[in-house]
């Protein structure tokens, strides 16, 4: 497919803490008693996808992580483990790797999504729309309790939790507006040409980035070279790319899925 696939694999996640220590970082923590890096890499080896850069944060941890890879895929799977500065932020891990990437296209996948959805058709989408970016999402879940009610009630009421809000066009399959992060919580605004150009717009707060994106690799470049204060892909160059198709004819695509 000519896609260079680079997992984001994180570092010693101090959200994570105690679960995580200086033996084991977030990639290598046991989901099933497997880790967690674990499932993403046999998911695309599964769909003949075996050629990855694993990006992790800190030396110490990449050498776990590469160990780890080295004595659980021998003669499996070809992978470069790349270490970046710690707390850089997945659009930062990215900036930290630009040399390392050379193909047409880029999948960039979390090292903690477990899906069921095949990277193929992500890829295969993207490439059909000739698209700047695909974003996978999924419905978020249902956690936490209402906002609304007293604390001394029963069962309280639960509802989605708002990650992101989202605007489809009527196909529900390009993405013409998003908000994430603080974004969330303030008013929408949504260019008129936009609405101009696809008639009608559903917004949509039922949905959350699943992680795992293709990007044409000299957008992604362009990007990052050019906003060097981006840090995060969710929060920062996935609604700058978005606000910025119409005006230089970039196509955001939505791959819709459930994870």
């Amino acid at each position: 497919m000519d896609f260079q696939v680079v997992v984001l694999a994180g570092g010693f996640s101090k959200s994570l803490v105690p679960l995580v220590s200086k033996d084991v970082p977030k990639a290598l923590l046991p989901v099933a008693n497997r880790p967690v890096l674990s499932y993403v890499l046999e998911h695309f080896e599964e769909n003949n996808l075996k050629d990855f850069i694993v990006v992790v944060e800190g030396e110490s941890a990449a050498l776990l992580v590469g160990g780890w890879i080295s004595n659980a895929y021998v003669d499996r799977l070809h992978v470069e483990v790349a270490a970046v500065p710690e707390d850089v932020g997945t659009a930062g891990a990215l900036r930290a790797i630009d040399r390392h990437l050379t193909a047409k296209d880029i999948l960039v996948v979390s090292g903690d999504l477990i899906s069921d959805i095949p990277p193929g058709a992500v890829a295969a989408a993207h490439r059909r729309h000739d698209a700047a970016v695909t974003a996978m999402l999924c419905s978020t879940p249902i956690s936490g309790p209402s906002e609304s009610g007293s604390s001394g009630g029963k069962d309280k009421a639960k509802k989605p939790a708002r990650h992101n809000i989202i605007g489809l066009d009527p196909t529900k399959q390009f993405l013409l507006h998003v908000a994430a992060g603080a974004e969330v919580e303030k008013d929408i605004r949504v260019q008129k040409s936009i609405l101009r150009a696809v008639g009608q717009m559903e917004i949509r707060a039922d949905l959350m980035d699943a992680h795992m994106y293709a990007f044409k690799r000299t957008v992604l470049q362009e990007v990052l070279n050019k906003k060097e204060t981006f840090l995060s892909l969710r929060r920062d160059v996935l609604p700058y790319l978005v606000r910025s198709q119409l005006v230089s004819f970039l196509q955001c695509m939505i791959f819709p899925a459930t994870c």
